[in-house]
């Protein structure tokens, strides 16, 4: 099923605005007038450790009528950050989308800098400006302002006009995952014969919000001409009224969005307004005394169904592309010869173009190139690899399909808002030998076949079969996600250890410790996974079983150690912690209170089998209770068992997480669930001589 967050209840109500500020709001910008406060602004005193700061961000969405074009919207943005370090100087470089119908123009940037006492301004020249075309339909500008530094103030300004009319309306994003923002506004005016619905998430305050209806008046000019024996013409003039749906918001001193454990995407809760428009209606003038007035007509509605997208997709973006032979024929059977099994073929595929190719880390659901261009580059975006990967599979009669999906860091889609922006990814879908579906992203190479990304596992995707056939789909891996450790240890009568460990992982986890151990070793390894036996401890033997085979979902590591100080010796007593090193150390839900929902990503389940030799002499004087707890409705299950007898110690404990998605009203009862685990692993065993 496709998840709905309880979030939207709150944020998709505010969709009508009444003054929160009667009294009027203005910050007076002009471009290049920076004040002395900015210049020697060191930090920023509402967040000290703020790597940057908005000044100040002003959006304004217009309409103007000409007369060759009719009404056409306009949309200006002036932006001003000051950047406090390093980390912060990626904010000099942007880049701006847009369709094939908006033109980019007045674009300007400065980077302000003090040197020798003087302010020295560094202009964006022009051949630093480039345009690139995404698709047919979609276009990107990039700019990087120039001498960029700490301390530095950068600003740049663009209008954007749709030459192509109306009908498509941009959103506002008044909060910064990263950095905070000291003034955010957006005002609009868009006449009525756009409708539209408005969609608003966050839990700032908006300093001012106001929305209303406005008569508006305009000049326009036509030719009449004469029906006499001689022809004459003459230009008139007359004034036409309308009506304007206007918005005027405004927020101040917007702390960053700073998120904590277990948050799927930020951009799913940052303060922002999106819009959605339903239906553009064709008007009429109608007289009305001495003016004319605009009138709504016949609507071309834009609330199309899901399935319409994909099929036009489908149809007009992708066919082409996953249909062409080309460039891949070639390629495809090369890699493929002497192999029959769908799952053959589907990973020599994976392998071909994961090992070959260069995977560009952006995302669009758009291709960027063409198959010729990415065959000879050897590089591209994963929506462009992905429908490379599906191309192939095809050509060597492998049944595959795209799926539009929107990653973890394009946040949720909303079902309610039909529109290629609610995606950001192209991901692959193949049939397997038993008709079932095996999702594949050449994003997350060299992950097994279904494993998918981490970024990919966020609801569900919309399944491109065919034109008659498009439908949602659960992202989901076919690899679960494990751990497992056993281990027969030997404890001595100074509260040292020794013993044999077997430590497995299977799916995510596995992919991260082949990545680890290609790069450092095998030791290290281990070291890094148990480093609390390892402060004075010593490796003995180690091996990584098969830790070269990507296409492996699990990994066993098999190790021997010793430590001298396990636990502690006093007063012919022995005390040790039996889970010291493993498990949980300290519970992850720290703050009182949450806002976010909590994303664990995937489900899970880790074992611990322990097995401790008494030393000679000792008897077990205390030891932990088991325990069974479960939180919800077995969403979340911990059993600890302890077994002893006169020379073993044996702990088995089992977490399983059966539901990755808890939502924040339950942040209590998780928080003390978490609590009662971190206090049980902490528990201690207590040895005494005889």
């Amino acid at each position: 099923m496709q998840r709905y967050f309880p979030l939207l209840l709150m944020v998709i109500g505010v969709l009508f605005f009444s003054p929160l500020n009667a009294q009027k709001k203005e910050l007076k910008t002009k471009f290049g007038k920076i004040s002395e406060e900015e210049i020697k602004m060191a930090s920023y005193s509402g967040d000290p450790s703020a790597m940057a700061v908005v000044l100040f961000d002003k959006g304004v969405l217009g309409h103007r009528y000409t007369d060759n074009q009719g009404f056409v919207l306009v949309y200006e943005r002036h932006t001003r950050i000051k950047i406090f370090n390093k980390e912060a100087l990626s904010l000099a470089d942007n880049a701006i989308f847009h369709r094939k119908t908006e033109k980019v123009s007045d674009l300007k940037a400065t980077a302000y800098n003090m040197e020798n006492g003087k302010l020295v301004e560094t202009d964006l020249k022009k051949e630093n400006i480039f345009e690139e075309n995404l698709t047919k339909n979609l276009y990107i500008t990039k700019f990087s302002i120039p001498a960029v530094k700490e301390g530095t103030i950068i600003e740049y300004k663009y209008t954007m006009t749709n030459q192509g009319g109306v009908g498509m309306l941009d959103g506002w994003r008044f909060q910064q995952v990263h950095i905070p923002t000291i003034w955010s506004e957006f005002s609009s005016s868009v006449p009525t014969f756009v409708q539209y619905k408005k969609m608003s998430q966050g839990w700032e305050p908006y300093t001012l919000a106001e929305e209303s209806n406005e008569n508006e008046s305009i000049s326009i000019s036509y030719i009449q001409r004469s029906d006499g024996l001689v022809a004459t013409s003459k230009v008139q003039n007359i004034k036409l009224d309308y009506t304007a749906n206007k918005m005027h918001f405004i927020m101040e001193n917007v702390p960053a969005l700073k998120t904590e454990p277990f948050v799927n995407s930020a951009l799913d809760y940052v303060a922002r307004i999106d819009f959605d428009v339903e239906a553009v209606y064709e008007t009429d003038f109608v007289p009305t005394g001495t003016s004319y007035r605009l009138t709504n007509t016949i609507p071309t509605t834009y609330n199309q169904p899901w399935q319409a997208l994909g099929r036009d997709m489908l149809e007009d973006v992708y066919g082409p592309i996953l249909n062409s032979e080309k460039a891949t024929e070639g390629p495809a059977q090369q890699c493929t010869a002497g192999l029959n099994g769908v799952t053959e073929k589907t990973a020599a595929v994976y392998e071909y173009i994961g090992k070959n190719f260069q995977h560009k880390d952006f995302d669009l659901i758009w291709k960027t190139q063409t198959l010729d261009a990415l065959m000879k580059d050897r590089q591209g975006s994963a929506t462009d690899l992905n429908l490379l990967f599906i191309n192939m599979l095809r050509r060597v009669n492998v049944k595959s399909w795209p799926v539009l999906v929107s990653t973890t860091d394009n946040g949720r889609i909303m079902p309610f808002r039909v529109s290629t922006d609610e995606f950001n990814r192209v991901i692959a879908a193949v049939m397997a030998e038993d008709s079932s579906l095996i999702l594949v992203d050449m994003a997350g190479f060299p992950n097994p076949i279904g494993l998918l990304a981490k970024d990919d596992l966020n609801g569900q995707g919309l399944l491109l079969k065919s034109e008659e056939n498009i439908d949602w789909i659960p992202l989901q891996s076919k690899v679960p996600t494990k751990s497992a450790i056993v281990a027969n240890l030997q404890l001595t009568a100074e509260a040292g250890l020794s013993g044999n460990v077997t430590y497995m992982e299977s799916g995510h986890g596995a992919v991260k410790a082949r990545k680890f151990i290609q790069s450092e070793s095998q030791e290290a390894f281990v070291k890094k996974q148990f480093k609390d036996w390892f402060v004075d401890g010593t490796l003995k033997s180690v091996k990584a079983d098969k830790a070269d085979q990507w296409r492996e979902p699990s990994l066993k590591t098999e190790f021997s150690f010793e430590t001298p100080s396990f636990g502690n010796a006093a007063a012919d007593k022995i005390y040790f912690s039996p889970m010291q090193g493993l498990g949980l150390h300290e519970n992850p839900f720290k703050n009182p209170e949450r806002k976010f929902h909590i994303d664990f990503g995937a489900l899970h389940e880790e074992v611990i089998n322990l097995t401790f030799k008494i030393p000679a002499g000792y008897k077990v004087e205390e030891m932990p209770k088991g325990a069974k707890m479960a939180f919800g409705d077995n969403e979340i299950t911990f059993d600890y068992f302890v077994e002893s007898n006169a020379e073993l110690v044996k702990i088995n404990l089992k977490k399983r997480l059966k539901n990755d998605f808890i939502e924040a009203d339950r942040y209590q009862d998780l928080q003390s669930f978490y609590s009662m685990m971190v206090a049980k692993m902490e528990e201690q065993v207590v040895l005494s001589k005889i």
